[in-house]
């Protein structure tokens, strides 16, 4: 039973391969043929019709190799964008960092700042001091 279903398939697989029509097919000015359209459509054109099919679909074939080329440069592009992006986050956050740092050594300065206008004028207040004592220890010899 299995033989002869595997028969029966090996032919008609064999039937429909004698069946099918070789394509293109070549028809001649004056001559005539007879072609049976069953499983495709079938298209009559002339030869600068086919010349400008044959062109059009090489054009078609460079526009789609140029698309995919195109696509790869977005995809690299955005790639590249995204490693940027990253970077620029980091860069920010040492800005902050920085920033941070900047400001907390300004509070330093502004501190030691005042504590050397108290310097200053402790000193002036002793040299004042000095002087007044000398001047004192003077008058009163």
């Amino acid at each position: 039973m299995k033989t002869i279903s595997i028969i029966l398939l090996f032919i008609t697989l064999f039937s429909y391969s004698v069946k099918a029509q070789k394509y293109p097919v070549v028809v001649l000015p004056g001559e005539q043929k007879v072609l049976k359209p069953d499983f495709d459509t079938l298209w009559v054109l002339k030869d600068s019709q086919l010349k400008k099919a044959i062109i059009s679909a090489k054009k078609l074939k460079i526009s789609e190799e140029i698309n995919a080329e195109l696509y790869k440069k977005v995809d690299l592009l955005e790639q590249k964008n995204l490693i940027k992006d990253s970077l620029i986050i980091d860069l920010k956050e040492d800005r902050k960092f920085y920033e941070n740092k900047w400001n907390t050594c300004q509070q330093d300065v502004d501190i030691l700042i005042k504590q050397n206008k108290k310097q200053k004028l402790f000193k002036n207040i002793a040299l004042a001091g000095v002087v007044v004592a000398f001047i004192a220890g003077f008058l009163i010899k």
